[in-house]
């Protein structure tokens, strides 16, 4: 990373809205990649919405105002994050439980196309839909997120939804 891509990563600000160890573990992780501006704003509900199934992540990179959010889910044997502009409807806004919307758009989405390495999310589906979680798969969705902020800082393309990152986790 050059010295001017540092730099805008410093400047940014960026808004973490949730409760926990999961936003916890967002921050750590941000911080690690370099931005120094973080406001952490505690969701005021434990809703399915907010909290440790959904955290959202704002970055203003001052192009008109616009401001991507990432979404990331703890998958329980792995993290994913969705990238999403203000243009973008996505249909998981508007569902009951985001994370498992998420989760079998995901895995729906990795059937379909025949991507490799996925079927675990599909195996993970029922213990989703029990509400377990996992420490680790929220670390490595707070990795994917961090460095997800820190390409949309210095300006390089990400993948946006309807696409998404997704990964086993980490450690």
């Amino acid at each position: 990373m050059t010295d001017e891509e540092k730099n805008k990563i410093e400047s940014c600000r960026i808004m973490i809205v949730g409760n926990g160890e999961f936003a916890d573990a967002i921050n750590t992780e941000l911080l690690k990649v370099g931005f120094h501006n973080i406001i952490y704003v505690e969701a005021l509900t434990r809703s399915v919405d907010m909290a440790v199934d959904l955290v959202m992540n704002e970055i203003s990179t001052g192009l008109n105002g616009k401001l991507p959010v990432v979404y990331p889910f703890d998958f329980i044997e792995g993290g994913a994050a969705m990238v999403v502009q203000p243009e973008d409807k996505p249909e998981f806004k508007v569902q009951g439980d985001v994370r498992l919307y998420a989760a079998k758009y995901m895995s729906g989405y990795c059937a379909f196309w025949d991507i490799d390495n996925s079927d675990w999310l599909r195996v993970v589906l029922p213990r989703i839909e029990q509400g377990e979680q996992s420490a680790k798969a929220q670390k490595t969705a707070a990795c994917i997120c961090a460095r997800i902020l820190a390409n949309i800082a210095v300006g390089r393309d990400v993948k946006r939804f309807p696409r998404f990152y997704l990964s086993r986790n980490l450690e």
